[in-house]
């Protein structure tokens, strides 16, 4: 038969995420994931096994069944419950399926990765392992917990319990920490961009900029890897108006509550509101209401919140320990944390911005996120690292 008349047999993936849809708390990795699955579904079935409930969550989710296989529209799905959502269930998930990759997204999850690895150590005729650290290697987020980190990691080099695993990572950046924790790993690191959803942005008429005022959003879970403590310390020092609206699930009670006693102590220029958790289809509708995303964040492998804000024209004033550099245009800023008086000076800028200065900027916003969209040479990549993971020898 010739080539043109041959049917590709697509590679088979096996995808283990903590959280997947229809949960959403669990932020970017799931709208990676979710995105790569619907880009590659022509030469990559990517199936998935995950928790049955979303980050915090009490129970499962309704109306799905736990401890089987589940037919989906980008394709198949095992949700396993408190007790089955380990290593061995995800043996016997495996059992009767042929795969090429098991794809883990996690470094330090425990159940989603650690127990994997050690399982599948000395498994014969085991696929290759793929592990994206998701951004766990950046500094900020190897600082949170810091002790047990260091501990496992040195354990991990010593006994070589990773010499076999091939590694995703979404930037140079990422590489570049990666290679800091296993320099072992040169050679074996797969760069490929993560997948975004340029469609699904939502385009709604913004209100008026108020001059005077800086509207701003920040939209991520609630835990000290995104700093919402920082964005308030910064806030503090700010002399115009700002109204700060706060999205996004509670991970950490700790550090809300000590958030709370930061809003509680802010001057009386400074509003806040907390808004609680957005669903995944309203992240670009909300952002459109706001003159800013501001997100400090300690570390972002790549930030899909901030394409998000980016694509409702929304622009964005970030940390500079994401890949996202500041752009002419005046879409994205990137600052570092310890200087306060840049953010201070970033944020009166925005708050004295009349509404044709945030029309033309909101313009020049959706446009650097079409170009983003247009020039991502994401599939290929995508793809080229599926294959080079599976044509791996262990």
């Amino acid at each position: 038969m010739s080539k043109a008349g041959m049917t590709l047999t697509p590679l088979q993936i096996l995808c283990v995420t903590d959280y997947y849809l229809p949960g959403f708390k669990g932020g970017g990795p799931i709208r990676t994931i979710a995105n790569m699955r619907k880009l590659l579904a022509d030469q990559v079935e990517i199936a998935i096994f995950t928790r049955d409930r979303d980050l915090g969550a009490d129970g499962p989710y309704e109306s799905i069944q736990a401890n089987e296989w589940l037919d989906a529209a980008d394709g198949p799905i095992f949700y396993g419950d408190s007790e089955g959502f380990n290593a061995k269930s995800l043996q016997q998930a495996m059992a009767g399926r042929a795969f090429d990759v098991l794809y883990l997204n996690s470094f330090f999850g425990f159940r989603s990765s650690i127990q994997i690895v050690l399982a599948f150590r000395r498994v014969r005729q085991a696929p290759q392992i793929l592990l994206a650290p998701r951004g766990e290697f950046s500094q900020g987020a190897l600082a949170i917990k810091a002790f047990k980190k260091r501990m496992f990691l040195s354990l991990a080099r010593g006994l070589g319990l990773y010499k076999n695993v091939q590694w995703h990572a979404s930037t140079e950046m990422e590489k570049d920490d990666i290679l800091r924790q296993f320099p072992c790993a040169a050679g074996k690191i797969l760069l490929a961009e993560d997948p975004i959803d340029i469609e699904n942005g939502v385009e709604d008429e913004a209100p008026l900029k108020q001059t005077g005022t800086a509207k701003l959003a920040f939209i991520s879970r609630i835990s000290p890897m995104k700093n919402l403590d920082g964005l308030v310390r910064m806030l503090a020092i700010v002399k115009s108006n700002v109204e700060l609206d706060i999205f996004g699930p509670v991970e950490d009670e700790g550090h809300w509550k000590t958030c709370q006693a930061l809003i509680e102590a802010l001057p009386e220029n400074i509003i806040t509101t907390f808004q609680g958790p957005l669903e995944p289809d309203d992240v670009s509708r909300v952002f459109s209401q706001f003159d800013l995303f501001a997100f400090p964040t300690h570390g972002e492998n790549f930030g899909h919140v901030i394409f998000e804000a980016l694509r409702a024209g929304t622009p964005v004033l970030v940390s500079d320990q994401t890949p996202w550099k500041t752009d002419p245009t005046g879409a994205i800023t990137a600052l570092p944390l310890d200087d306060l008086d840049a953010w201070r000076q970033a944020i009166e800028q925005v708050a004295a911005r009349a509404q044709p200065q945030q029309a033309a900027l909101r313009a020049a916003t959706l446009d650097y996120a079409r170009s983003y969209a247009a020039n991502t040479d994401t599939k290929k990549q995508n793809i080229a690292m599926f294959q080079n993971a599976a044509s791996c020898d262990r």
